[in-house]
């Protein structure tokens, strides 16, 4: 009797390519996670810095220009 030879199941390879482990996944998406809600964080404090900037140096300008007029005025 002869037997003949049995072929690898070729879904079984794929499953054990495919495999990984979640423990890690989990962990780099709970960092990206992180890291991306720092980034918006800090964006969001840039912005705030630059609205308070801006109203600052548009107010100094104000005050600059009206003092401008009064004296321009007298004249």
């Amino acid at each position: 009797m002869t037997t003949t030879p049995t072929k690898p199941d070729p879904l079984a390879e794929a499953y054990t390519d495919d495999w990984f482990d979640i423990d890690k996944y989990r962990q780099a998406a709970g960092v990206a996670y992180e890291f991306s809600k720092k980034k918006l964080q800090d964006t969001a404090s840039e912005e705030r810095t630059g609205v308070e900037q801006r109203q600052k140096f548009s107010e100094a300008d104000e005050a600059r220009d009206a003092a401008q007029a009064r004296g321009a005025y007298k004249y």
